[in-house]
């Protein structure tokens, strides 16, 4: 895809951002499910015991990870999912508790689901790690909020790390910062590929 906005991370996060709220609740729903069956296939997924996922904004049109979550759950593999616990402009942080099931979440301050009431699992018991994404460059690094709470998370960690977007939100290169950690793998609804 062309541009004429020059690819800085800011501009690269709104392109992504307008693609995403474009989507119909059906496109969302089928792309969803194309990624979640790539996601399937993984590796990293089969041999996960405790596997960090995140809780997705579909009205916002971010992949719909929830069937996924659910299905995993069934199987056995303990799922955690996160939950912020500093909102300042100093280091982010969060925290990761088991998911036990959508009876157990509750919106915080941005309308994210967090589970209440369940065990924090430390983040070296993480097998793997789905880290929510705007977009994602096929140099490994991706665009998130911009908070930075998923770099600080992952930065000491050694678990596979697994970026879910769009195809249409892929590009060669993303920008990346001395703090920006790259991802292990990256899931389209058209591809997967090892970085």
């Amino acid at each position: 895809m062309t541009s004429s906005t020059p690819d800085t991370k800011p501009a690269l996060r709104e392109r992504f951002r307008t693609y995403r709220v474009g989507l119909s609740p059906g496109e969302v729903a089928a792309k969803s499910a194309a990624i979640r069956k790539q996601v399937a296939k993984l590796p990293a997924i089969h041999s996960a015991q405790t596997l960090h996922c995140y809780w997705p904004m579909v009205n916002r049109g971010e992949i719909d990870t929830r069937p996924l979550i659910r299905m995993l759950h069934e199987q056995g593999v303990e799922l955690v999912l996160p939950v912020v616990t500093s909102f300042t402009n100093g280091t982010p942080s969060m925290t990761h508790r088991r998911y036990e099931g959508d009876e157990a979440l509750r919106l915080n301050r941005w309308g994210l689901q967090e589970p209440i009431g369940t065990d924090a699992v430390p983040p070296d018991a993480l097998d793997g790690i789905i880290v929510p994404a705007f977009g994602a460059g096929r140099n490994g690094h991706r665009i998130g909020h911009g908070r930075g709470y998923y770099d600080a998370f992952l930065a000491d960690l050694g678990a596979p790390t697994i970026a879910l977007v769009y195809d249409a939100c892929l590009v060669d290169t993303i920008p990346a910062a001395p703090h920006d950690v790259p991802m292990s793998a990256i899931v389209t609804e058209r591809e997967t590929f090892d970085v």
